[in-house]
């Protein structure tokens, strides 16, 4: 598909377009100024006695998951009767009617970590949540004027639950992120029958219209249509796939009275991650627009967000374009938060040229009603605040005010290095012309794990796989070529990355005026120096631990097949997979018989990894002494396997295993790789042996 070519940047007037909000907004004013970089020991000394500090008084032990301490995390929002907004708050596991100014004014508990909710025509509103096999269910009660609970609906052998739709004949939809399904209930009298079928892996979101339901599969890279039957249950015969390169992070769509159905979405650009001139190629943020028919489905839009500072687009609305609908044309309008951008965008597009509207607005936004007043109610859990934009009777928008949930429970320093870490404040002086980009970490680390990739690292023929970002604090040295021994190299570093090919020196300050938003953080001063911002990002990345595994939610044993697991694990993986609670301290090793007991801890502080090369057969080697044993936590999130992306499946990874009795251990054939042959005769596990050992595996 075309990216970079004609229409999808609107050349016409891009360069002016990028200029004129390069003013509007002081893109990087304060750090033009090159300084010198500052990567000796001298200026990186006081970086590394303050993670020592951290490493010292830390319980590795009891670390808690990250969503424990990250805040109260607004992460949706809908509309409810009256003019109320209903918002979902996923660390505070909570749901929340907020007045029209979006203060709140109930609060019931959900389950734990809620990450999508619906409502249908009757007032009566459904949430899922990642830890929790159960649909919660409230409804709108006129008379209280408050919302009410309801008894549950059980998702019996769902895990990591992560978006849910409802059809306007009552069906629901949920889409499941750990195994890729997409779940039907069609209400039958007073109960739900129940359907699935895979759609793709980290399938992450789901939205409905009359005919259609659409899936999104992050891993995959792929937007799913399915028509949909009289009851609501989805068709596979006919599916269209729409597929980018990279991922999409957020989608929205609308059918017209004849049937044409027309998706739109949020992703990185449609072209492969390019890192052979030493920068991040080729990563922007990019709008995509489908036209969707009974004779199949076409691209029929791409734009660059990027440059037009609206990156890592996550929070679509879609609706038809009243002004077009007037003079019968069948125009829409799209309303598009970024993530990691301080732009919003408005875009026209379906008749004649695509018209592109920007604001300035916070970033931080996963969620984004537009309400009948006109105004936009966005869920931030970057800021832990919702945010509302008003707009005045000429339709003029205000500037968009942040109301904050909770007090933040961390402190300024983490609070900054999250905004480092998910927005372009690491490298503000990107651009997006030609191969280069304007991009966040969270391009390539939804939300901190993988994005499906195996890229062309920029090194001969080497490719490689994403890596997940959490976690990094007790798992030194990092990354799989291990050439970063710790957190205030990695940090240094990523600076370095972020920004290269800006031609802007990585060793800046940050001048706090001319990104107004992070007053938002408890951000005080005038200026921020550079050995605070990585500082702030090292603190942030040391909160920044893994979420607790679906898996193990509500549980204290395992089952018979998983011990038989745990002790196949032990025997054949735990040599280069260890048991520890740090990473390069061999003291911290967990003994067997008290795995059980971490594994279902809330903190599951294992690590499964250690600090040596190894070399599995995995081909190319990433390094000349092979690839650093990587952590196992939370296997199902980091899609595909091994290093090269060769494996698509845990079962693929346990049929290719081979170990010999004198201690050898293959996870694949090593084709190439000299120093293999002679190889010993070779077992590979048996049938029930595969069976267990992945039913352990899935519980890390």
């Amino acid at each position: 598909m075309t990216t970079r070519a004609a229409g999808s940047r609107l050349r016409a007037y891009g360069a002016q377009l990028v200029l004129a909000l390069s003013l509007a907004v002081g893109c990087g004013a304060g750090t033009k100024k090159a300084v010198p970089t500052g990567d000796g020991d001298r200026a990186l000394a006081p970086l590394r006695a303050y993670e020592e500090g951290r490493r010292v008084s830390t319980d590795f032990a009891h670390l808690p998951p990250s969503d424990r301490v990250m805040g109260a995390d607004p992460y949706a929002v809908v509309a409810l009767p009256g003019g109320r907004t209903l918002g979902l708050l996923r660390g505070d596991a909570a749901l929340v009617v907020l007045d029209q100014d979006l203060v709140e004014r109930q609060r019931l508990p959900t389950f734990e970590e809620p990450t999508a909710l619906a409502i249908d025509a009757d007032g009566r509103v459904f949430v899922v949540s990642e830890r929790a096999s159960t649909i919660a269910r409230f409804h709108w009660d006129e008379g209280s004027k408050s919302l009410l609970a309801d008894s549950p609906l059980s998702l019996e052998g769902v895990l990591g639950a992560r978006g849910i739709a409802v059809g306007p004949e009552g069906a629901l939809h949920v889409v499941e992120e750990h195994d890729g399904r997409l779940l039907t209930f069609v209400p039958v009298a007073l109960e739900y029958t129940r359907s699935e079928s895979f759609v793709g892996h980290g399938a992450l979101r789901v939205v409905r219209t009359k005919s259609f339901v659409v899936t999104l599969a992050l891993l995959d890279h792929d937007l799913v249509v399915r028509h949909v039957d009289a009851h609501g249950v989805p068709l596979t015969a006919g599916e269209s796939r729409l597929h980018t390169d990279g991922p999409c992070w957020g989608i929205a769509a609308s059918e017209a009275s004849d049937g044409v159905l027309t998706v739109v979405a949020g992703g990185v650009e449609d072209h492969p991650l390019d890192r052979t001139g030493g920068f991040f190629g080729y990563v922007d943020s990019f709008f995509y627009a489908y036209r969707v028919t009974s004779a199949g489905a076409e691209r029929t839009l791409a734009l660059n967000l990027s440059e037009s500072f609206v990156v890592t687009p996550k929070a679509l609305v879609l609706a038809v374009d009243k002004a077009a609908d007037k003079i019968g044309e069948n125009g829409f309008v799209a309303d598009v938060v970024g993530y990691g951008g301080e732009k919003r965008a408005r875009i026209h597009f379906g008749v004649g040229t695509p018209k592109l509207e920007t604001a300035s607005f916070p970033p931080g936004g996963t969620a984004l009603l537009v309400r009948d007043d006109g105004a936009l109610a966005v869920a931030n859990p970057l800021l832990d605040a919702f945010v509302l934009e008003k707009t005045d009777k000429t339709e003029k928008p205000a500037a968009p005010r942040v109301v904050p949930v909770g007090t933040p429970p961390r402190d300024v320093e983490s609070r900054l290095g999250e905004a480092l870490f998910f927005t372009s404040l690491m490298a503000p002086d990107n651009v997006s012309e030609g191969a280069h980009s304007r991009f966040t970490c969270e391009t390539c680390h939804f939300e901190g794990h993988v994005d499906g990739r195996t890229h062309h690292t920029g090194r001969g023929e080497v490719h490689a796989t994403t890596k997940p970002l959490l976690g990094l604090f007790n798992n030194r040295p990092h990354f799989t070529r291990a050439l970063d021994p710790d957190l205030t190299t990695v940090a240094h570093n990523e600076f370095r990355v972020a920004g290269a090919g800006s031609g802007h020196d990585p060793w800046f300050t940050l001048t706090a005026a001319d990104h107004a938003w992070v007053k938002s953080l408890g951000v005080t001063s005038e200026t921020v120096p550079p050995t605070t911002l990585r500082r702030s990002l090292m603190s942030f990345l040391i909160d920044f631990t893994p979420r607790q595994n679906p898996a193990v939610a509500g549980r204290t044993k395992l089952t018979t097949s998983e011990q038989h697991g745990a002790e196949l694990f032990r025997d054949r993986c735990e040599s280069c997979h260890s048991a520890r609670l740090s990473t390069d301290d061999a003291s911290t090793h967990v003994a067997f018989e008290k795995w059980e007991s971490l594994l279902f801890s809330t903190s599951s502080p294992l690590v499964w990894a250690s600090p040596e090369y190894q070399k599995t057969g995995v081909m190319p080697y990433v390094h000349d002494k092979g690839a650093r044993t990587p952590s196992l936590r939370r296997l199902f999130r980091k899609y595909p396997y091994f290093t090269n992306g060769s494996a698509k499946s845990l079962d693929d990874v346990l049929l290719r295993a081979r170990f010999g009795d004198d201690g050898t251990f293959l996870h694949a054939g090593g084709e190439g790789d000299a120093q293999l042959q002679p190889l010993p005769p070779l077992h590979a596990l048996q049938n029930d042996g595969r069976r267990d050992l992945r039913a352990f595996l899935e519980l890390l």
